[in-house]
């Protein structure tokens, strides 16, 4: 079968499509793969939509991995596809997964769950009667769920073959090239060496996932000498990247053993700079980050979220202000090679300003240096946060009160200008005047009306130590001391 996979993602990454279409390839199968690159919040204009389905044209099947936010566009890509060209569409990815109904109104098919599987069994039985577990089908109300693979080991590595791959480029669709490939990820190779999460935190989508896979809860890794076979592959095909990043909620959580037996494989074979995203405070061990900081790692990203009890305890996130304190200062000890990034939550309807304050007087202390991530909590489907602001009438409309909304968004409050205004800090690795700061979160000055001025004080005060910064750093040298004479340093 001939199979168009298209990722409406603003990045190249998009794990799901290269995943799947790996899998298809290697049992026989034609893929062919468009990065139709933008923004959920632009809409794609007729021009795109038509140079889409033109590359459709002939292809057995289309497929489209989404998350929430970019419904709008998947939708508007796979009804022209169907109507010009009278070809099934499946959805994938993590909407496909917690809302199947919903894409059924739409798609052809929803693959439900992780799809590698399940999407080479449709393949090799196309025209079935009934779709193989972990598909479902519009009109076939029978369907089986399908675990998610147990050993990733046996999966083959994302699919990065670049004669196949096109990519969107000014309104143009052209074929993927390894300048392009670099431009567009930065030098940065991504991959996910494991998946699971035992953690049922509110607002994630791992809160659905536990509950109809109980296999998620068990995180699989690949096993370190195939990860590094991999990164070693896709280098030596690539000489592109000169970046590695695994974005994976679990990496830290590997037993010592392993890190250091990664850690020594990388360093010798490898020797790239190295980024770990979604590490979780209390899997971070002196003994790990030692050994993977010695191998080339140069940025974590941890989930920090809120520095309330309270408020930790409603999003049920595994770890005490301790934990993430100790993480921070382990973190600070390699300050001179990696740089950690802490995501926090803002926006969030049911927290009172004291914890918000709370937080921000946590994060002014913490040791740099550091970087911030703020978000907007945005009520995704299958989580609890989801069904809390349904109940409660926050969300009315799903398209438009979730889907449609920005997650980098932020209400115009004064203790949301704080955040930025600390992000803005940790960002040039200022340390923040926390007498100041502290002042500036008092309740009576949160109450007073003059305080509106006082995050653009903080930011002026910011751009002059940076203009200082600057004129010392590009001082001119001074002149030679005339023969005989002392320099200014004598």
């Amino acid at each position: 079968m001939k199979i168009a996979l298209i990722s409406p993602f603003p990045d190249v990454y998009s794990f799901g499509i290269r995943s799947l279409s790996a899998s298809a390839r290697a049992t026989g199968h034609e893929t062919r793969l468009l990065f139709v690159t933008q923004e959920f919040t632009q809409p794609y204009s007729q021009k795109i939509i038509d140079q889409v389905v033109d590359h459709c044209r002939g292809f057995d099947l289309a497929g489209i991995s989404l998350m929430s936010n970019f419904w709008d566009n998947s939708c508007s890509l796979t009804q022209a596809i169907q109507k010009r060209l009278d070809i099934p569409v499946l959805w994938g990815g993590i909407h496909a997964t917690v809302r199947p109904e919903e894409c059924l109104k739409v798609a052809d098919f929803a693959a439900v769950g992780e799809a590698e599987e399940s999407f080479v069994q449709l393949l090799q039985n196309w025209g079935a009667p009934s779709p193989p577990p972990g598909i479902r089908a519009r009109g076939i109300d029978a369907f089986q769920r399908a675990a998610p693979p147990e050993c990733l080991d046996t999966l083959p590595p994302a699919d990065f073959d670049l004669d196949h791959h096109f990519i969107l480029q000014d309104e143009k669709i052209i074929p993927m090239t390894p300048q392009i490939l670099r431009e567009r990820t930065r030098g940065i190779y991504l991959t996910i060496p494991s998946r699971g999460c035992p953690f049922d935190c509110t607002y994630c989508c791992n809160v659905f996932l536990n509950k109809e896979f109980p296999e998620n809860r068990k995180v699989r890794h690949k096993s370190m000498p195939i990860l590094v076979e991999e990164l070693e592959s896709v280098l030596s095909k690539l000489p592109v990247f000169d970046r590695i990043k695994f974005d994976d909620d679990a990496f830290f959580s590997l037993p010592y053993e392993e890190i250091a037996e990664f850690s020594r494989e990388y360093k010798k074979r490898i020797g790239l700079p190295l980024i770990v995203t979604g590490v979780t405070p209390s899997t971070v061990r002196e003994d790990k980050l030692d050994a993977l900081v010695n191998a080339g790692l140069v940025e974590v990203r941890m989930g920090i979220e809120t520095a309330s009890e309270s408020m930790r305890k409603e999003y049920k996130r595994p770890q005490t202000e301790r934990k993430v304190a100790r993480a921070a200062e382990l973190f600070s000890r390699y300050q001179d090679r990696l740089t950690p990034h802490y995501d926090m939550i803002i926006d969030n309807p049911w927290e009172p300003e004291e914890s918000l304050v709370e937080t921000l007087r946590f994060l002014a202390r913490l040791p740099l240096p550091f970087e911030i991530i703020l978000y907007s909590l945005t009520y995704y489907p299958g989580t609890d946060v989801y069904d809390r602001a349904v109940a409660e009438g926050l969300v009315k409309d799903d398209i438009e009160d979730v889907y449609r909304k920005y997650y980098h968004s932020f209400q115009p409050t004064y203790l949301n200008d704080l955040f930025e205004v600390l992000t803005h800090y940790t960002h040039w690795r200022e340390r923040i005047p926390v007498r100041a700061f502290d002042f500036a979160v008092h309740p009576w000055v949160r109450k007073n009306p003059l305080c509106r001025y006082i995050p653009a004080l903080l930011k002026n005060r910011l751009k002059l130590i940076l203009k200082w910064r600057y004129r010392n750093h590009h001082k001119p040298a001074p002149e030679p001391a005339p023969e005989g004479e002392l320099s200014p340093a004598g």
